[in-house]
């Protein structure tokens, strides 16, 4: 007759080890309650600090209005301070953050910060440069232009805004009248200096196999049907627009990029947020590395911090699964990228 299978350990060692499991398990979940509990406790703090200082500069901004114009780039300069701090404060607070929280974060920024820039250009509105302002210039070869001068006047640059005056009225309505254009560029070497490109908007539109190199701080970049071109760019104070660009390589700095309806770009960013790309593949992305003169002074110039970087942080909106990565972006191969712009 056979004997009964051996149970492995005497029954007191078995229940000191299912008691040891049991504590183990308390424990864990204890933790996991604490750790809740102080993420709830950090997103609540945040919450409360991030919203009360959105207030403290919609007040600012509505008593913009009445204060006297000697005391206005003194009031601006400290709102566009405080709107960065809060950008530095989301970036630093985004690891305890849900994703609608940050993006609702985002986009009262957004609006902040849209609102005082429009209110600065009604309320301090800048001057627009005429011929008497232009300087001489020196080409360096033929296909080398400095294109800075009378850009923001589009009643002076019909020289260098291609398209009919329809055309320019309806764009100069879209983007600002002070906004610096280049459109309509086939095979030129363009180059916009930063006394021409702070504070100001840009936009590139219709440029095919053209390189442009632009110094400085603008206020926001906007790019248009883009293809086969090298566009190079200082610390953007807001964000960059990208739509139906193909087969582009881009170097710029910025608070937030918009990327669109776009194929075959590779992309060198220093961004404060998520990038964001839509209707998009192909697109590759790496640290932004283009560097020139006093680049350091317009970094601080743009409120951007040159320890925040979120190159590789891209969200698909055509891509919903977080488990998957998204096939319409990848990260650029370290020996593929470019050592030197020069």
């Amino acid at each position: 007759m056979d004997s009964p299978p051996l149970i492995e350990g005497s029954l007191p060692d078995r229940i000191t080890k299912r008691d040891r499991e049991r504590k183990n398990v308390i424990e864990r979940r204890r933790e996991e309650r604490q750790s809740l509990a102080v993420e709830s406790e950090q997103s609540s703090y945040f919450k409360d600090t991030f919203y009360s200082s959105c207030k403290q500069i919609k007040d600012m901004l509505d008593d913009a209005s009445n204060a006297p114009i000697s005391a206005l780039p003194g009031i601006f300069d400290k709102i566009n301070k405080e709107i960065q701090m809060l950008k530095n404060y989301l970036s630093q607070s985004k690891m305890f953050l849900k994703v609608y929280d940050i993006r609702r974060a985002q986009e009262n920024l957004q609006l902040l910060e849209t609102e005082a820039s429009d209110l600065e250009i009604k309320l301090l509105p800048k001057k627009k440069f005429g011929f008497k302002n232009r300087r001489v210039v020196k080409k360096t070869s033929d296909k080398t232009h400095d294109m800075t001068d009378g850009l923001k006047d589009l009643k002076i640059s019909e020289g260098i805004v291609n398209g009919s005056a329809k055309q320019n009225h309806k764009l100069s309505s879209k983007y600002g009248d002070s906004a610096c254009m280049l459109l309509g560029k086939v095979n030129e070497q363009l180059v916009l200096d930063a006394e021409n490109v702070n504070k100001n908007d840009i936009l590139l539109s219709d440029l095919i196999r053209c390189t442009i190199r632009i110094y400085g701080t603008p206020s926001t970049l906007h790019m248009v049907n883009l293809k086969q071109c090298t566009v190079l760019v200082g610390p953007v104070t807001s964000s960059v627009f990208a739509h139906d660009c193909n087969e582009c390589v881009f170097a710029f700095a910025c608070q937030q990029l918009r990327l669109h309806s776009s194929i075959d770009c590779t992309i060198y960013i220093h961004v404060t947020s998520r990038s964001i790309i839509e209707d998009c593949t192909k697109i590759r992305v790496a640290p932004y590395n283009w560097s020139y003169e006093d680049q350091a002074n317009h970094f601080n110039l743009a409120g951007l911090d040159p320890k925040i970087n979120n190159w590789n942080c891209v969200d698909d909106f055509n891509w919903l699964s977080n488990e998957k990565h998204s096939p319409n972006w990848s990260i650029l191969d370290p020996e593929l990228r470019v050592k030197s712009w020069d």
